[in-house]
């Protein structure tokens, strides 16, 4: 019995941690190389048939060295038309 309630507040952090998803259309990454390099790297996942509508890139520099983190949002790719 008390190792069930020992097991509670850790099972409920787990659920709560669980519960909040990513926002769904976007990723963030980080790089120490370029801006270039951190939207490519949250470019990569995003789900096939989407395509790229907006970025945001934040430079932080700690001594002398610049880290560089990009979040990249997408939606469904337009539709082609024939013309």
């Amino acid at each position: 019995m008390a190792m069930r309630l020992l097991m509670l507040p850790a099972l409920a952090a787990l659920a709560a941690f669980q519960m909040a998803p990513a926002q769904a259309g976007s990723a963030t990454a980080g790089s120490l190389l370029s801006k270039q390099a951190a939207i490519a790297i949250a470019t990569s996942s995003m789900p096939a048939g989407n395509s790229v509508t907006g970025s945001r890139c934040t430079t932080m520099v700690r001594a002398l060295s610049a880290r560089y983190s990009c979040t990249v949002w997408w939606g469904p790719a337009p539709l082609q038309g024939d013309g």
